[in-house]
């Protein structure tokens, strides 16, 4: 893309925002905090931090522009309130201009001198050329030929950027996880009665069988975990009472709700013992869970994955979606657990455990 011409206006709230992203990001001492445009003069008031901060003035002429070099000329300068001789004025023009060379300032007859198409090189694929410049009412203008832009090559260096911003958060998360992840190899596994009873049978499942029986477990290590959940003093109570009622209606032999009962009535007792299921395992901090657990984790995190799918297509969603509004309005009111993180014990106490596949912790 390429314009002729066009003239372009600079106030000093601009100038400001530029100084604070073009020049603050890159020298993190300085401080700029007041910009004046008057008489073709630029007028800058800031604070230079070195052990303590240094507050400064500094008051620059624009002489001209010619061959897209900007010449300035800096008229005063105050540090701590007291005026800078000339001289050294000068010594420290040119001790900036070393320092920006990279920016296309250089010092020459006592002026700094702008090389903006050096200075354009921190925007790439972009070339403009300063014809002229007035300064009244507070207002700096500048008019601008010759300006083209390589928009394609603009766009793949925005896209360039945008890769590189989704890898560092990609990586980040990944960090997060793989930290959550070892913090709950820390965790003490429960252990009781079903854990021996458990560990009995399947000594005696045969070598090639035991993969299906990690599988038949899983109802029993349901089971196993709803009660040790009622024993936890960190669930909530209200959860308790579901996962008693849930986990308890199917083991009752007769038919204790009504069908005429709204909702409830129409439901088998497999539809209640998935929903019970499906409430905990979303519910319920992920370390109480994989504490309390007795089964391999990979069972855990694949029933955890499967578990909502399970109960769309059961009379089960039903109660899902309604008991979902009325637990909503009451987290509203008060939170029943902290985020997962809070759950993790210190890292001192290292257990290693498997802890393939990852879980992701659920900042509630």
């Amino acid at each position: 893309m390429r314009v002729t011409s066009v003239t372009t206006t600079l106030s000093a709230e601009d100038i400001m925002y530029d100084l604070k992203t073009l020049v603050e990001t890159k020298v993190p001492e300085l401080t700029f905090k007041d910009v004046k445009l008057e008489d073709n003069f630029i007028q800058i008031e800031g604070s230079f931090k070195k052990i303590i901060n240094i507050p400064f003035l500094a008051k620059v002429r624009i002489l001209s522009v010619f061959n897209n070099i900007l010449t300035l000329k800096i008229e005063r300068i105050k540090v701590l309130k007291v005026g800078i001789p000339k001289f050294i004025l000068n010594i420290a023009s040119k001790t900036a201009a070393k320092k920006a060379s990279e920016m296309g300032l250089t010092y020459e007859n006592k002026a700094l001198s702008v090389n903006i198409d050096e200075a354009l090189q921190q925007v790439p694929h972009v070339h403009l050329e300063v014809e002229h410049f007035l300064m009244e009412n507070g207002i700096l203008s500048l008019r601008l030929k010759g300006i083209e832009a390589d928009i394609d090559a603009m766009q793949e260096e925005a896209g360039k950027d945008q890769e590189e911003e989704e890898r560092l958060k990609r990586e980040e998360e990944e960090r997060k996880l793989a930290e959550f992840n070892r913090k709950l190899g820390l965790l003490d596994r429960t252990e009781d009665s079903y854990t021996d009873f458990r560990y009995k049978i399947l000594e005696k499942v045969p070598y090639d069988k035991k993969n299906l029986a990690k599988y038949a477990f899983i109802l029993p290590d349901m089971y196993a975990l709803a009660l040790r959940l009622m024993k936890d003093k960190r669930v909530a109570k209200r959860d308790k009472v579901l996962i008693a009622f849930t986990f308890g209606y199917p083991l009752v032999p007769a038919d204790i709700i009504p069908s005429k009962v709204p909702v409830l009535g129409k439901m088998d007792d497999l539809a209640i013992l998935f929903f019970g299921s499906s409430y905990i395992l979303n519910k319920i901090p992920v370390p109480i869970l994989v504490q309390h657990w007795q089964g391999e984790l990979a069972t855990l995190k694949l029933v955890q994955d499967n578990i909502q799918k399970i109960v769309n297509f059961t009379p089960a969603k039903t109660l899902n979606q309604v008991y979902g509004l009325i637990d909503e309005n009451l987290e509203k009111r008060r939170k029943s657990y902290l985020s997962d993180e809070a759950y993790l014990i210190p890292d001192e106490e290292v257990k290693p455990v498997d802890l393939d596949p990852i879980f992701e912790p659920a900042l509630k």
